[in-house]
């Protein structure tokens, strides 16, 4: 990778090694840039500390491109890129090629800064035509190219300077969040090494048990001790359970229950402490010590099974004899035992991974099953044109839309919107779905439909579970839409320039048995535009907690009407993703739009 204003001799493909890009790749790097760029219409670059690029720059107009990558203007730029880094905290203007001012805005994890992210803005109005020539002699481009983009600038096109530095801000921190994630999963990778590295022993199983024995009988083989004994906490009794041991017989075992509260021993070491005990039979804190004579145990040493910060039990080891146990032994045996915890941690991790992948998998199914629902493509009308698009929030989701063709030419089709997400949003979509398609064809009615979906979810759903929908029938001829509203955000009809909301119909359906829905019969004529969203749409939000709202898309239905009906749809669901920008997007989001033709 090269960069405006590196040095020559710098091999193209050697890219600048910086902390950053140790975890973060340049790849991730320039396609957050180039996104941000976009978004904004600014020039952007992200670059060391030291003022070196790590990224190309993405340029906020062909302007700017054209300067910036000219002989001259990539040393101008370089030099103007090393001079913001100095002190980027400051967020102090240097001045780049004419009209263009660079602030640079850090890249910090706990304290250190990783690199810069250098943003160029331009002044409010494009530069004079005497300017323009002037800077194509500067910088030896054409002057013609040069005037012909500079007429196109538009810099404040993606936002104001105020909002392209708070924009810039969240950026930054989403770098250093990236590289803080991968720093800690590479800190617990070394981890799972030391783990890895206790003995081939624990790395040829998963098995829990296998684990535990294996555990206590090495450290039997490795220290000069009689007996170990591994006891697991149980969260729920607060028992300190006997899982493994080395060495001590069954009449030992069954001596009597030990709980955490009531035993000063195992407390203190499961509060992250070593104990050691010199004489376990003649020590006031050991709870049984007859048993402790009988079995021959002297002194013993009690550590806390802990893995980064998570404990789980005590290893407690025993001698045959009075020992004092040294401080590398000690050290041992905490080592030990903190592998072994990570070895038990790793098993249940391993099983909980299975169970996860078994319900992805499931998961999987589930969405391929879901997307089979959803029409493979719109219906064919003489007199109707149709636009879908389905954007779920999560690989399953609750809102649906459908076709049904029903008898004598007629074409019924329904949006709903199933209150949740996720599975249980999934299966109440199925459900809702097939009951609309099971009664559909029976009734020319709409709301005796509508009537019998909310019989069902009313019977067969639970308090708080509900849908909201839209079901109208197209006449043969495509000039009558009859329809239902069950509490659905009303669909939108779009005649010359006026609108008409579509709100005859009712509660939303699973909330009140008996209700009585009506419906509406609504005329209608050649260039007329349907449009029937969910409220993933006008409540979509951007990183200001902004929604899209109802104005944003009456505007957008009347600039793209004079598209064909799926580019209309593609269209509305772009400008909701361009409003929300890099936000997550939180519901899921269909849209069908019907021309009449």
């Amino acid at each position: 990778m090269t960069c405006p204003g590196t040095d020559s001799d710098r091999a193209a493909g050697d890219p600048i090694e910086t902390g950053l890009t140790r975890l973060v790749s340049r790849e991730t790097l320039q396609r957050l840039q180039d996104r941000f760029a976009a978004l904004g219409k600014v020039t952007v670059c992200i670059a060391s500390v030291d003022g070196e690029c790590i990224t190309q720059p993405s340029w906020g107009s062909r302007f700017s491109k054209l300067i910036g990558t000219s002989p001259r203007g990539r040393v101008t730029f370089a030099e103007s890129i090393r001079t913001c880094a100095q002190d980027p905290s400051a967020r102090v203007p240097s001045m780049c090629h004419e009209g263009m001012t660079l602030y640079a805005t850090p890249i910090v994890h706990l304290g250190e800064h990783l690199a810069v992210i250098v943003v160029g803005t331009r002044a409010p109005g494009p530069p004079g035509r005497e300017t323009v020539e002037a800077l194509a002699a500067e910088y030896g481009l054409d002057p013609n190219v040069l005037r012909n983009s500079a007429a196109s600038i538009d810099p404040y096109s993606g936002g104001t300077p105020e909002a392209i530095h708070r924009f810039v801000d969240v950026l930054a921190e989403t770098i250093a969040a990236l590289y803080g994630q991968a720093d800690r999963n590479e800190r617990q990778l070394a981890d799972l090494r030391t783990v890895h590295a206790f003995t081939d022993l624990l790395s040829g199983t998963r098995d829990l048990q296998e684990i535990l024995d294996l555990t206590v009988t090495r450290v039997v083989e490795v220290m000069p001790v009689k007996a170990c004994a591994i006891r697991l906490l149980n969260v729920d009794t607060g028992e300190l359970l006997i899982k493994a041991v080395h060495n001590l017989s069954d009449e030992y075992l069954r001596k009597g229950p030990v709980t955490l509260r009531d035993n000063a021993i195992d407390a203190t070491a499961f509060a992250g402490q070593t104990v050691y005990i010199p004489d376990v039979a003649s020590d006031p804190r050991t709870r049984y010590p007859e048993n402790a004579r009988r079995e021959g145990l002297v002194s013993g040493l009690c550590l806390p099974l802990a893995y980064r910060g998570q404990t789980i039990g005590v290893i407690r080891v025993y001698t045959a004899r009075r020992h004092t146990f040294s401080g590398p032994e000690e050290s041992l045996l905490r080592s030990i035992g903190s592998q072994a915890a990570a070895a038990i941690i790793t098993s249940g991790l391993w099983d909980e991974q299975a169970r996860v992948e078994r319900f992805q998998r499931q998961v999987d199914a589930a969405a391929e099953i879901q997307n089979r629902m959803l029409p493979a493509q719109p219906p064919c009308h003489p007199g109707l044109q149709f636009g879908c698009v389905y954007d779920p929030s999560l690989q399953l989701g609750g809102d649906f839309y459908d076709f049904i063709e029903l008898s004598g030419g007629r074409l019924g089709v329904c949006v709903a919107d199933v209150v949740g997400k996720g599975l249980p949003a999934a299966l109440m979509m199925a459900s809702v779905r097939s009951q609309l398609r099971a009664h559909a064809p029976n009734t020319d009615d709409v709301e005796t439909v509508v009537t019998r979906v909310n019989e069902y979810m009313y019977r067969d759903t639970l308090t708080g579970e509900f849908a909201t929908l839209i079901y109208g029938v197209f006449a043969p001829d495509g000039r009558t839409f009859t329809y239902c509203n069950a509490g659905h955000s009303p669909p939108l009809l779009l005649r010359d320039d006026q609108f008409m909301e579509l709100t005859t119909g009712g509660l939303v359906v699973g909330v009140r048995s008996g209700y009585a829905f009506e419906r509406a019969a609504l005329p209608l004529q050649a260039g007329d535009i349907l449009m029937m969203v969910t409220d993933g749409v006008t409540e979509a939000m951007d990183f200001e907690g902004t929604t899209y709202g109802r104005e944003r898309l009456l505007a957008s239905i009347r600039k793209y009407r004079s598209l064909d009906a799926q580019q209309f749809a593609q269209q509305i669901l772009w400008d909701v993703r361009r409003f929300v920008g890099l936000a997550e997007q939180s519901d899921d989001i269909t849209i069908v739009v019907v021309e009449v033709v």
